[in-house]
């Protein structure tokens, strides 16, 4: 895909498959409860991205260390930088955050995380998702290069089906199969050109839900836009791509 670098986020098992159709961010990595830095096997493919499970982290202790654990493995691995998934802020967080970040620009690495740390992590790449449930898609990734500029903002596209609960303030909804929806729900999908997503709505318990997945057509206009607008990274989660990556990949039109 002309100008838009694809990187295939995947669980250590599976890096080697997906290293066969692109580069690959494994999520090989966590931050411990001691602070250190713990390593899951890859399987011997090269991996472009150290993508690190922070969830557990709150930010105590002496950061140095384990900035420097971070910086270390990266370079000994030759990956291009780091992913980090990191819970909630808080100023221990951001401390620390500005601390890699710091780091990690130094020595030419790159550090991608979610837009919550965009202002103490000041040269980091902001990942932002590709779903949502309010506004259109386009304007809300104009919004972000707008603020930040379009070489720091990644789009994160998961090919998953998302309920939200409505009204939803957090704009986080909960991951679903079809299986956990009401039956025949998916057979009155229709296409939300403002989300860019397929949809369906049902009520439960008096409250109202509303149901967005992604498919090979939606993604396709989801990378199109994104392309169009600037971006120049994207995430898609391997394997739930697998059966579409050849046709997803295809030199988009501007």
């Amino acid at each position: 895909m002309d100008e838009l670098k694809i990187y295939l986020a995947s669980p250590p098992e599976l890096a080697a498959e997906a290293a066969l159709y692109g580069p690959v961010s494994a999520m090989s990595y966590r931050v411990g409860r001691d602070l250190r830095l713990y390593r899951a096997g890859s399987g011997g493919a090269h991996v472009d991205l150290m993508d690190v499970d922070a969830s557990s982290f709150q930010g105590w202790g002496p950061h140095e260390a384990l900035v420097s654990a971070l910086t270390r493995e990266c370079r000994r691995m030759g990956c291009r930088g780091i992913v980090l998934d990191l819970p909630r802020p808080n100023a221990r967080l951001c401390a620390f955050c500005a601390l890699l970040d710091g780091a990690a620009h130094r020595q030419g690495l790159r550090l991608y995380l979610s837009e919550r740390y965009a202002r103490c992590a000041t040269h980091s790449i902001i990942l932002t998702p590709a779903q949502n449930t309010s506004g259109t898609y386009s304007d809300r990734l104009e919004k972000l290069i707008s603020h930040y500029g379009p070489e720091r903002v990644a789009l994160e596209a998961e090919r998953v089906y998302t309920d939200y609960p409505l009204p939803c303030r957090t704009g986080r909804g909960s991951v679903v199969t079809p299986r956990d929806l009401p039956a025949d729900l998916l057979k009155n999908a229709r296409f939300s050109p403002q989300l860019c997503a397929n949809y369906a709505a049902y009520i439960t318990a008096g409250r109202p839900h509303l149901v967005l997945w992604d498919d090979l057509a939606t993604l396709r206009e989801k990378l199109r836009i994104a392309k169009a607008a600037g971006i120049r990274e994207v995430f898609l989660y391997y394997p739930h791509v697998s059966d579409i990556l050849e046709k997803l990949t295809v030199p988009l039109k501007k």
